[in-house]
């Protein structure tokens, strides 16, 4: 397919690719679930938890400096470059002119052909869980992993990579997005929310949510699971990490997935915990049950109401 200076050649492309996103809700397993599906070989090997915001900053392919995580999605600057030189041709010479969503199909488009050959687009990025209808929108064949966990556990999670990232001097900026109160994160966790039940309206079927507790409890029979959704076979690669993998971030992603927690004692009070619970108690029953999304059931007033 000669897709760098056709966007019909381009969009259809897109039209039948069929990507696999992983999204969902921050500190939800979403980086070790990458990494376990990278190492699938039917999908990209995507070489680290690179996030890239794709759909919510499309126009950065152009920037510079680029976005690092973009470019090392690319697995380097010369790949970028000439994605770059092929959005020029694609938009006649000033790619400035392209749209947010040519960009994001060519930007699949160049990794599924020229940087991971023969295989099935995989990314992640959390926040992506909030672009879902432009997701699908883009790519209607696509599929979507969303991340969820229990609401105390993500507070916890995020109360400790704090800490962590303050203990090694690293600088604000890089980790404000972490520096979160109870309530804020309590909202996120409902936007998150919202976002996965509206799915259901316009991809139904088509996002399976993984709760941590069920992906980490059993990672074959889940994995095995995920798969099925996808229309892959299972591999048992998917559940060995590579070989020497350090991560800095946390060092529990060089480790195969398991349901062994955090040893450290829980930062969260317990009426901090028990507050949060009761806040969160509705969208938690939800997040604990995995596979697609599904419509939520009516409230028993409405239910009644209808019977009579």
């Amino acid at each position: 397919m000669v897709w760098h200076d056709d966007l019909g050649a381009l969009r259809a492309w897109a039209s039948t690719a069929r990507p696999v996103f992983i999204c969902g809700q921050e500190r939800s397993g979403t980086s070790a679930l990458l990494l376990a599906m990278s190492r699938h070989p039917a999908l990209f090997p995507v070489p680290d938890v690179f996030e890239t915001f794709i759909f919510r900053f499309a126009a950065d392919l152009l920037k510079d400096p680029p976005r690092k995580m973009q470019q090392g999605y690319l697995r380097g600057e010369e790949p970028l470059s000439a994605l770059r030189s092929q959005l020029a041709l694609l938009a006649g010479g000033d790619p400035a002119r392209l749209a947010d969503d040519d960009l994001v199909r060519a930007f699949f488009a160049f990794a599924a052909h020229e940087v991971y050959p023969g295989r099935r687009p995989l990314e992640k990025t959390p926040s992506h869980v909030h672009s879902l209808p432009r997701i699908f929108s883009v790519f209607p064949q696509a599929r979507v992993l969303a991340c969820v966990r229990e609401p105390t556990e993500v507070v916890d999670s995020y109360r400790k990579r704090l800490a962590r990232e303050q203990a090694l001097g690293k600088p604000p900026e890089s980790w404000k997005w972490l520096q979160l109160t109870d309530q804020q994160l309590i909202e996120q966790f409902r936007r998150v929310d919202r976002a996965l039940r509206e799915s259901v309206s316009f991809a139904p079927g088509r996002v399976f949510q993984v709760p941590y507790g069920w992906l980490t409890a059993d990672p074959r029979a889940a994995l095995s699971q995920i798969c099925q959704f996808l229309g892959e076979p299972f591999d048992e690669a998917m559940l060995v990490p590579k070989a020497g993998r350090k991560d800095r971030v946390d060092e529990r992603l060089g480790q195969p997935l398991s349901a062994t927690g955090d040893s450290r004692a829980s930062t969260l009070t317990e009426a901090q915990a028990a507050k949060i619970a009761w806040d969160t108690g509705r969208l938690t029953r939800r997040w604990r049950v995995p596979g697609p999304v599904q419509p939520e059931a009516d409230p028993p007033q409405a239910a009644a109401a209808a019977r009579a």
